[in-house]
């Protein structure tokens, strides 16, 4: 029988609750997460909440590395979205050698930019909330632990995003906000 090494994992499936709160970087990135959302310090150049060697791995690949840099390209993928919500349903997450990263898959429900078409359809998300999109998106994260942190013990050193923008790109054609060249 051929061994291998394991290491012990922190798993959750659902949405942010009690139970992926035990987990201290889960309870860290519930409140990322929720600040992102509400667009808090997105007036900065970068973000308390991440290092300074912050990068991040847009959807289509390409990597942006500086916290200056990637924190104004990730605030520019949500431009497309007057609102957000991220509803996370699927979690693992590993310690490393200075602090943990995590694997997850989460719903991005928005609400997007341009003018409202009547008819337009709806979808709600987990707490009954209506939306203009639902995009299912794959994320893997890094957080480093750092004592005197501006949010807790952590810092988030790199965020990988995958997830398809064709549903929020079709309802941006038809609002004419989005034009194919």
């Amino acid at each position: 029988m051929a061994t291998f090494q394991t290491q012990p994992a922190f798993i959750h499936t659902g949405p942010w609750n009690d139970g992926s709160r035990k987990h201290p970087a889960m309870k860290w990135m519930e409140e990322f997460t929720i600040a992102f959302n509400a667009r808090s310090g997105w007036d900065q150049k970068t973000s308390d909440w991440n290092t300074p060697d912050f990068s991040l791995v847009k959807p289509d690949g390409t990597e942006v590395k500086g916290a200056e840099e990637a924190w104004a390209e990730a605030k520019a993928l949500y431009t497309p979205f007057t609102s957000e919500y991220h509803e996370p349903f699927f979690l693992v997450t590993w310690e490393t050698d200075d602090g943990y990263e995590m694997l997850g898959q989460a719903y991005l429900y928005a609400n997007c930019v341009g003018q409202k078409a009547e008819g337009d359809p709806k979808v709600k998300d987990g707490q009954g909330r209506e939306w203009e999109v639902k995009i299912p998106g794959g994320f893997r994260f890094q957080y480093v632990k750092k004592n005197g942190a501006a949010h807790g013990d952590f810092e988030m050193r790199r965020c990988e995003i995958m997830s398809d923008s064709m549903p929020a790109a079709q309802i941006l054609m038809k609002r004419g906000v989005l034009k194919l060249e």
